[in-house]
C-alpha cells in the first residue's frame, strides 16, 4: 500500500512567482527536482532541488525537521529540508522558495 505524505511518492503543483508557469516539485525515492509536466513525456526538463540547511530553517520548517531527526525518520527529515528548500523554475531560470509558493498557492481565497 503506498504511503501518504512520507515523501515517498510526492509531488507538489505550484505556480513559478516570476513566470507564473506550473512547476511540479517532486521529492521521493525517484529523486527530488522541479519539472514542467507533460501529458505524454511526463516530467520534463528535470532541475534538482537545494535543500535548506539546519540553520537555514526556521519557524515550522525547523520544527518538522528537528522532531523527525528526534524520532529518527531520516528520510522524513530530507523531504523537509527539500520543501523548506528552493526550486528552479524550468521555463524561465529563476529560483524560489518551495514552501513559500506552495503556501501562496493553496492560500484560501478571502472574500
Amino acid at each position: 500500500m503506498p504511503s501518504w505524505g512520507d515523501f515517498t511518492d510526492d509531488f507538489y503543483h505550484v505556480a513559478c512567482p516570476h513566470c507564473a508557469v506550473e512547476v511540479t516539485i517532486a521529492i521521493g525515492d525517484y529523486g527530488r527536482y522541479s519539472a514542467i509536466r507533460d501529458w505524454n513525456l511526463g516530467d520534463v526538463d528535470r532541475r534538482g532541488l537545494r535543500p535548506a540547511s539546519f540553520q537555514e530553517l526556521s519557524g515550522t520548517g525547523r520544527w518538522m525537521h528537528e522532531t523527525a531527526v528526534r524520532d529518527g525518520h531520516e528520510a522524513l527529515a530530507d523531504g523537509i529540508a527539500h520543501l523548506f528548500g528552493k526550486g528552479e523554475c524550468p521555463h524561465c531560470a529563476s529560483v524560489f522558495n518551495i514552501a513559500d509558493a506552495y503556501t501562496s498557492a493553496n492560500r484560501p481565497v478571502l472574500r
